[in-house]
């Protein structure tokens, strides 16, 4: 899972959406009105817009990629991805994956997708892919669960999901959305081994220097579903080459915890790197070497149960674009649970 030592030369921008509906909790939603702005701005602005397949060749086969290319993700399989999105989609005739929880599928919970749904949007050239059985904390460890035991039902929700959705499709992808965003270190080198390439939650755009077992996309939904969409659209990988830590876990003995992040040669603005931590505002980059090749960023103030990000990001040579990198935090209850 180490990152390449290549020159990056291009990025992709992966854009995740939940719901597509004005009905839904707004921290997982944009409305309808607010999609169809951004495919409008996607078609408008003559932005390549590809299917994530697509893209993972790209990526891993460092191939030439046009300016501005991005590609569509859903997680989740709500019914109003159907009913609200993909009609836009095929107005633009644009690809996109639906990151399916099958279970919910399977038991037709309401506001989900039925199988005849998402078969028509495949047939459309739809791309379905893994998000587990339930769509519960893969994080988690049961009471009394050995590291084996834990890796090993993973292991079997994943392939059990697989097998459920090329059943029921013919599709059988072998990529994967953490649900919630959350993975650790065992659980991405699992699922590496097992040949899949893996989504997080967090942002930023994707290069041939990123983890494909945790490639970064945009989450769309709340403020950030309307603000600075074509700053982040049109934004591009900062090239991490080494990131420490690994993991995404914090312990009650680091709730500060330090991110040092090597970069390789770019057109951004060395003196212009900044990170934030999730409410926190802009926090200080120490440059470790004369080259600002190297540098350490950390947390102000302890870092709350539940999820947070660091988000760095460096403006081009010219100004037009930003360069991104994120990285997400996962604080777990004294009881071991991630919160929802």
């Amino acid at each position: 899972m180490a990152a390449s030592s290549a020159m990056a030369s291009e990025s992709i921008v992966i854009l995740q959406y939940h719901h597509v509906s004005d009905k839904t909790p707004k921290v997982t939603s944009v409305t309808p009105e607010t999609f169809r702005k951004h495919m409008g701005y996607l078609h408008d602005n003559g932005f390549n817009v590809i299917s994530l397949s697509e893209a993972v060749t790209a990526l891993r086969n460092k191939q030439d990629i046009p300016e501005k290319t991005v590609t569509i993700t859903f997680d989740d399989a709500y019914l109003n991805i159907y009913e609200n999105a993909f009609p836009i989609l095929k107005k633009y005739n644009y690809p996109f994956t639906l990151f399916t929880a099958t279970v919910p599928v399977d038991k037709r919970y309401k506001k989900f997708l039925s199988w005849g749904q998402i078969n028509e949007m495949a047939n459309a050239g739809a791309t379905i892919a893994n998000h587990t059985l339930e769509h519960g904390h893969s994080v988690e460890k049961l009471p009394g669960e050995t590291k084996q035991q834990w890796l090993t039902r993973f292991q079997k929700d994943l392939e059990a999901t697989e097998t459920r959705i090329k059943e029921k499709t013919g599709q059988s992808v072998k990529m994967f959305a953490w649900t919630f965003g959350e993975t650790t270190p065992e659980l991405r080198g699992l699922l590496d081994d097992l040949g899949y390439v893996g989504f997080g939650q967090q942002s930023g755009a994707a290069s041939i220097y990123s983890d494909f077992t945790r490639l970064p996309r945009f989450p769309m939904a709340g403020i950030y579903g309307v603000n600075d969409f074509g700053i982040k659209v049109k934004s591009k990988a900062l090239p991490v080459t080494v990131q420490t830590p690994e993991s995404s876990i914090i312990t009650k003995e680091n709730l500060k915890p330090e991110l040092k992040l090597t970069l390789a040669a770019g057109d951004y603005q060395k003196k212009q790197v900044k990170c934030y931590a999730t409410g926190q505002g802009e926090l200080e980059v120490i440059w470790l070497d004369d080259e600002k090749t190297q540098f350490k960023t950390q947390a102000k103030s302890p870092l709350p149960a539940g999820r947070s990000r660091y988000n760095c990001t460096a403006p081009s040579n010219s100004g037009k674009v930003y360069y991104w990198y994120s990285h997400a935090w996962l604080r777990l209850t004294d009881d071991g649970k991630a919160l929802n």
